[in-house]
């Protein structure tokens, strides 16, 4: 029997009385890295919404460990192990690189968020230890002092998935980590994500880079209008003649 670490169970999401979900349910295994893929419109990033709790379901259930979680705010599931990244960038532009990958660390902090600031002076030397880490592991060492809004794009990306990661999730949900990356960034990207399973951290990845999915993913579901198409394998999953025919209409 598979070892589930979430579940999204019948997920069924209307806006205004049109269908981005219908009945979508997707399971992922403890340790996996698992995409999520499919047209434009296809309904990826409000899956990832409603599993993160920035959106409510209009019929469904969420577990993460067994519980059910489709009630809580996005908030009350970080200190269950819960952390996204976001397709449009929500960093603090003034605060520095190392600052923002403290402040993913606020559910972690032995009085919350208050025993963060003043951020330049954080007395907590685990908490040091592993925003140090957190820039280390993405490459950001060497811009730890700059504002996060003078780094270039693809740098402001790995900087998001830092925060998220400092937050020491178990799972960790991903929107289009690739996007606005250069071909070398994608690159180096892989690798980094790869280490975070090794590490222990299950992910969920939606991503429009296919060669991004293929290589990373340990499996894949396709969506397509709302819909779960097919799951699989990446080259099972994206070699299938019903994905060709949802991406390209052939």
């Amino acid at each position: 029997m598979a070892d589930l670490q979430m579940r999204a169970l019948d997920i069924t999401k209307h806006f205004q009385g049109v269908a981005a979900l219908t009945d979508v349910t997707l399971e992922v295994e403890r340790g996996s890295i698992h995409g999520v893929v499919g047209p434009n419109g296809a309904g990826k990033t409000t899956l990832l919404n409603v599993m993160s709790g920035f959106l409510s379901p209009s019929q469904g259930v969420v577990e993460l460990d067994g519980r059910d979680i489709t009630r809580l705010t996005p908030q009350k599931r970080v200190p269950l192990g819960l952390t996204r990244t976001f397709q449009n960038l929500r960093l603090f532009g003034g605060l520095t690189v190392r600052e923002n990958v403290l402040l993913g660390q606020h559910s972690h902090a032995r009085t919350g968020f208050l025993s963060l600031w003043p951020l330049r002076t954080a007395g907590d030397k685990e908490l040091d230890c592993e925003a140090d880490h957190a820039l280390e592991s993405f490459g950001l060492t060497e811009y730890r002092s700059r504002p996060a809004a003078t780094l270039p794009y693809g740098l402001q990306k790995q900087l998001e998935i830092a925060r998220a990661v400092s937050a020491k999730p178990r799972l960790l949900l991903m929107d289009e980590p690739a996007a606005g990356m250069t071909a070398q960034e994608r690159l180096d990207l892989v690798p980094r994500i790869r280490s975070l399973r090794d590490e222990g951290l299950t992910v969920v990845i939606v991503e429009h880079d296919m060669d991004v999915i293929a290589t990373v993913c340990d499996v894949v579901t396709v969506l397509n209008f709302g819909r779960s198409l097919i799951e699989g394998t990446p080259a099972d999953a994206l070699s299938s003649a019903e994905v060709r025919t949802a991406y390209l209409g052939t």
